[in-house]
């Protein structure tokens, strides 16, 4: 009877912390793949194809969560540079308004070319 309880003990031991672990986030990793194969491994095989989706083979549920990130990131990464373009567009015509009037017919157009300069 004590072993039986040594072993529960045990047992609750491991399990639970892991259970109480937080979900890893993509941010924690240098990219999707990683982040996916982290999540796969701390919600199981079914639960990341039940998150993901799968198609009628159900193999796609990895790849569907890398293209997820993947996506994510690259709106993230357009984002940023978008507020930076319309900051650098800001600061041009607070400094010269006459001279960003001549050249670019609103704020719109300076970031549009700022962004296009740039990439």
């Amino acid at each position: 009877m004590r072993q039986l309880l040594l072993i529960a003990v045990l047992i609750a031991a491991v399990v639970v912390p892991s259970a109480l672990a937080a979900d890893p986030t993509p941010a924690d990793f240098k990219n999707g793949a990683k982040y996916c194969k982290a999540v796969r491994e701390s919600k199981g095989t079914e639960a990341f194809a039940t998150l993901y989706g799968t198609n009628t083979n159900k193999k796609n549920a990895y790849g569907k969560c890398v293209s997820k990130i993947a996506n994510a990131k690259a709106d993230a990464r357009e984002d940023a540079e978008d507020r930076a373009a319309a900051a650098a567009c800001k600061k041009q015509k607070a400094e010269d308004a006459a001279k960003f009037a001549k050249t670019y017919k609103n704020l719109g157009q300076c970031v549009k070319a700022a962004k296009k300069s740039s990439g």
